[in-house]
């Protein structure tokens, strides 16, 4: 009984390995001076989260490009830190061109690209 339990047992932490890897492969995370971005090209679910030194945000608004990609959002009220905003991406999973996240705020802006 307990030589059939090791080989079952490594079996099955090998399956779970290669499960969470396939999940994670489309996974992408990249960060700016002030933005951390995340997207999850399979889903297109996409995270936008401030981690810079202000302590508010007037208005914010970030635009979405790439190929047969091109949205924008916004949130013009001011915002208090921590500041985060998520969404879906349309046909995010459809292109494995760059798709580029261009944030602007308090006059200033940065851009954040997954290749």
């Amino acid at each position: 009984m307990k030589l059939f339990k090791l080989p079952l047992i490594l079996c099955t932490i090998l399956l779970l390995s290669i499960l969470s890897a396939c999940g994670a492969d489309d996974r992408l995370h990249g960060k700016s001076d002030n933005w951390d971005v995340s997207l999850q090209r399979s889903t297109g679910a996409y995270s936008i989260t401030y981690i810079g030194d202000e302590t508010h945000i007037k208005d914010f608004v970030f635009d979405l490009t790439g190929n047969n990609i091109d949205q924008q959002g916004k949130a013009l009220e001011e915002q208090e830190v921590p500041f985060k905003m998520s969404g879906t991406i349309t046909e995010a999973e459809k292109t494995k061109d760059p798709i580029t996240f261009k944030m602007s705020w308090n006059n200033q802006s940065e851009i954040v690209t997954f290749e």
